[in-house]
Formats: structure tokens, sequence, C-alpha cells
């Protein structure tokens, strides 16, 4: 025991010279760049890497974060819903009340609810997304339509849900094909149902 403190005390003495000093400057590295990249997909750790990281992702976004997101999504479009029925029944001075308001709020909430889980959950997929487009522009030119054409009993029937599913189809679109179909039907309200 007393040799090896001798020997650590000899050796404190012979390097004087501070530790940072000791440091080599640049690490030494003798393999190339190019060795190391073969080496890298020869052991498939990128590979691995990528798939250990979709996994996570996946953990992420479990089935309840989803029914929560579109339970949460489902009440304001269900109330935007109602508020749109009384808008109309305002226009064509009908009697309301806010009664009536919270059960048709209430009434479309559940009924909102599975196609927005279904649309919300698979929104990143561009099936989705052409469905979506589709229906947004369908939708949207056949509220037009129904605005349009239909008497005071028709547009209070169609007129709010038709509002309220296009302008969330439009929400959960990316940008471009939201774009797309607000264009078409803008173009099918200006040269089918514009009336000089």
């Amino acid at each position: 025991m007393g040799k090896k403190k001798a020997a650590s005390r000899s050796q404190q003495q012979q390097s004087k010279e501070p530790l940072i000093n000791q440091v080599p400057s640049c690490p030494v590295d003798d393999i190339p760049d190019d060795e190391k990249a073969r080496m890298m997909q020869q052991s498939g750790l990128l590979q691995q890497v990528k798939k250990r990281e979709a996994e996570l992702k996946q953990e992420e976004m479990t089935t309840s974060v989803y029914v929560w997101q579109a339970l949460f999504m489902s009440i304001p479009f269900g109330f935007l819903l109602g508020a749109f029925d009384v808008t109309v029944r305002v226009q064509y001075s009908e009697p309301w009340s806010y009664t009536d308001l919270a059960l048709r709020s209430i009434k479309a909430a559940p009924a909102l609810f599975p196609l927005i889980y279904l649309t919300n959950r698979h929104k990143s997929k561009k099936w989705v997304q052409f469905l979506m487009a589709i229906g947004s522009a369908v939708v949207g030119s056949f509220l037009l339509f129904t605005l349009q054409n239909t008497p005071s009993l028709g547009q209070m029937a169609r007129a709010p849900g038709l509002a309220t599913i296009w302008i969330y189809f439009v929400v959960q679109l990316d940008l471009v094909p939201a774009l797309v179909t607000l264009i078409l039907v803008g173009l099918y309200w200006y040269f089918g149902l514009k009336t000089e």
C-alpha cells in the first residue's frame, strides 16, 4: 500500500504541467469518412435508428389521444352548427332561444364525433386528404346551391349542417387542397349560380 502511494506521488511530481495541457488537441482518427459510412451501412445502424424513431412516433399518438382530440373538436363544431341554426332562424324571423341553441349543439356533437375521429386520425394520409378535398368541394357547392335555390324551410334544414361540415373539411385539409377546393366552389358560384 505504501509503495503505491509513493509511486503516485512520484508521477505527480514528474508531470508538473497543468492537466489541460495533457489533453490531446485533436482526436486521433485513422479511419477515413467513406470507410465510416460503409461500416455504418453494413452494420444497419441507421436503419435501426430510423425504425426506432418511427416506433416512438407511433407510440406518441395512441387511440385515446385521437378520441380526446375528436371529443374536444366536436364540441366547438357542435356549437358552430347551433350558431348557424340560430342565424338561419333569425334571418327568417323564426323564434329561437338559448335553450334551442344549447340542445341543437348538444345533439350535433355526438353526430360529428365519428367523422371528426376518423378524418383527424388519418388526415396525414394522401387518400384521406383527397376524399376530404372532394367532400369539401361537393359540400361547399351544394351549400351554395341550397342557399340560392331552396325555400326557407330547406335552408333551415340543410344549411347549418352543410356549412359546419364544409368548414371542418377546409380546416382539416392541407393548405394547397383547401385553397383548390375554395377556388372550385368560388368558380361554381361565379359561373354556375351567379345571376346578373
